[in-house]
């Protein structure tokens, strides 16, 4: 299955960006299903993430955040973005 996006390239400084939103609890067991439970993306714009925070503010703690990571270590997310540049340039 192949899909296609828009990336923001509003990224704030991060290369190969992507958003999610962080939404920490105590996960004191160190428990991966916890921790999974706190994340919720992956978004490709800060607005996007935003928005679904702000829109459905209930599903998630008041602690939530956006936030920006690279997607560097990604192969194929990193090769395509970098197709997609070269392409429009």
């Amino acid at each position: 299955m192949k899909i296609q996006i828009e990336i923001s390239e509003e990224n704030e400084s991060t290369s190969f960006p992507y958003w999610l939103i962080l939404d920490p609890s105590q996960n004191m067991r160190a428990d991966i299903h916890i921790l999974a439970g706190q994340i919720t993306g992956p978004f490709f714009s800060r607005e996007e993430a935003e928005a679904e925070l702000t829109s459905r503010r209930y599903s998630y703690g008041k602690k939530a955040k956006v936030y920006c990571h690279s997607g560097y270590n990604s192969r194929q997310y990193k090769r395509l973005i970098n197709e997609a540049k070269e392409k429009t340039e």
